[in-house]
């Protein structure tokens, strides 16, 4: 797919939603606060792209390609994220409750201070992922991969874990009473 002019991705953004946008590219765009709620980004190149505070709630981005984007304070509350790849992005402070991010690749993303309450990370990969801070009541992660994750400050009361109990070193509960 041709590159996207500036104008063209202002135009764009600036229709009423839901967008269909699948497997557009938008790598490396600057999407600060876009709405895109309830928008098709099935199989996407959202690579390197910045959605600071973007509304992406219930957006279907299966197959997208979120590697190394930013996501800070973005919404993606119900979200589907099946099979996207997102090595290396930026969920800072995002809200993802009840979003589902089955069969995804997360290596090595940052979730510190996220709100994943009834999030489904089931099969998930979040190989050196930051969960510390990070809210998942009721969060499935039955079945992720949890190596090398840092959890110690996560706040887990009632998620299912990779095992069905607590594995040392990795999604230690430490919540606050």
């Amino acid at each position: 797919m041709p590159d996207l002019t500036q104008a063209q991705v202002y135009d764009l953004l600036n229709r009423p939603t839901p967008l269909w946008l699948a497997g557009i590219d938008l790598s490396k765009v600057m999407l600060i606060g876009a709405n895109l709620r309830d928008s098709d980004l099935r199989n996407a190149n959202l690579r390197g792209a910045n959605l600071s505070g973007a509304s992406l709630r219930g957006a279907k981005l299966e197959g997208a390609d979120l590697r190394g984007a930013n996501f800070y304070r973005a919404k993606l509350n119900g979200a589907k994220l099946h099979k996207a790849k997102h090595s290396e992005a930026e969920f800072h402070e995002a809200n993802l409750r009840e979003a589902r991010l089955l069969d995804v690749v997360a290596h090595n993303v940052d979730f510190q201070d996220a709100q994943m309450q009834q999030a489904v990370f089931t099969r998930a990969d979040l190989t050196g992922s930051n969960l510390n801070g990070a809210h998942c009541r009721g969060a499935n992660f039955f079945g992720t991969n949890t190596t090398g994750v840092q959890a110690d400050t996560a706040h887990l009361a009632g998620a299912l874990l990779p095992t069905g109990e607590f594995a040392e070193g990795t999604l230690v509960n430490r919540e606050e009473s």
